[in-house]
């Protein structure tokens, strides 16, 4: 291969230019020539994606800058705004607490008055009870002092291994009362009282003309009108000692209640309890009838003390004053 060529240019008016070239040196240029295109190109194109890069990302900067600012002032925001809502639920419990105060003193001021108020109402209640409890206890006592009751006594005490001082008392107490009325009731409590039967008396106690026979004797008991069939009941606790058809009081029933006390109940219809059988006061024993020595439906009725009869009237009295007494206590004890 020839170490050189030759390039002929030929212009227009037909002449023609000749030039040598070595071939070593020919490709030695073109190859540096290529080498500088390339490598402008290669440093035109490195330097504009570098530059495309850095405006990308400070661009993503500064987004991420602006968002988190924006967000920096939200945070801000929703601070402010937590700290006046703390800030108004401090005031509501504030303002709620002092409301409950004000409420809970008004609410023991009006207790307090409430309770005033009671305590006046019991004294005036118990004065009154005072007093009528000590009316009820004179009226009672005079009537059972007048019909010869002896009234239970409480056993003394004993004045020795006792002292202080002394003081004196005005008034009887409402407990001093309340023991001398129950003094009452405990010697009642045994004694026959009120009617076995409700009904006029038809016949007294004591000297009579006889309804058979129309001679004077001795009524040592009180007739009692009823209907045949009507109800009779025991005035007192006690226990049935005689249950029988006893002659002239026709069908019978005797009671003992206990310290001296017996009652007899005469010309009953029938008798519902048999001897020995306990009844309470207020218990049926018989119905109403005109068995034995009678001119018509009654109930002959005796009290005994200590076997001696004694005039049912005066029991039958004490039997509504004691009734009302021991109402009377009741209610007051329950106020």
């Amino acid at each position: 291969m020839a170490d050189r060529f030759h390039i002929i240019i030929t212009g227009e008016d037909g002449r023609s230019s000749s030039f040598q070239f070595s071939r070593k040196k020919t490709l030695l240029t073109a190859a540096a020539c290529l080498a500088v295109i390339f490598s402008a190109l290669f440093v035109t194109l490195s330097g504009g994606g570098s530059l495309f890069t850095n405006r990308h990302l400070n661009e993503m900067v500064s987004e991420l800058q602006t968002e988190l600012s924006h967000k920096e002032q939200a945070a801000t925001l929703y601070e402010k705004q937590i700290a006046r809502l703390e800030q108004s639920k401090q005031v509501q419990i504030e303002s709620l607490k002092k409301e409950y105060e004000y409420k809970l003193n008004n609410q023991k001021v009006y207790y307090d008055l409430e309770n005033t108020n009671l305590q006046l109402e019991n004294v005036k209640l118990m004065n009154s009870a005072i007093s009528d409890l000590h009316a009820r206890s004179e009226m009672i006592e005079s009537v059972m002092t007048n019909i010869g009751v002896e009234i239970i006594k409480s056993a003394p005490e004993s004045p020795e291994n006792s002292g202080g001082p002394f003081i004196p008392v005005a008034e009887p107490s409402y407990d001093d009362l309340l023991k001398k009325v129950d003094t009452y009731l405990r010697t009642i409590e045994y004694m026959p009282l009120g009617k076995p039967v409700y009904g006029a008396i038809t016949s007294k106690y004591g000297q009579r003309t006889d309804p058979l026979n129309n001679k004077q004797g001795f009524h040592v008991g009180v007739d009692i009108r009823g209907k045949h069939g009507t109800k009779i009941r025991a005035t007192a606790a006690g226990v049935v000692v005689k249950a029988f058809r006893n002659g002239g009081y026709g069908n019978y029933v005797e009671i003992d209640h206990g310290n001296g006390y017996r009652t007899a109940y005469g010309h009953m219809q029938s008798y519902v309890v048999k001897e020995g059988e306990s009844v309470t006061r207020g218990q049926i024993i018989g119905l109403v009838g005109s068995s034995g020595r009678s001119l018509g439906p009654h109930l002959h009725y005796e009290i005994r003390l200590h076997r001696r009869p004694v005039n049912p009237a005066k029991f039958m009295q004490v039997a509504d004053l004691s009734h009302t007494l021991s109402s009377a206590v009741n209610t007051d004890v329950q106020n």
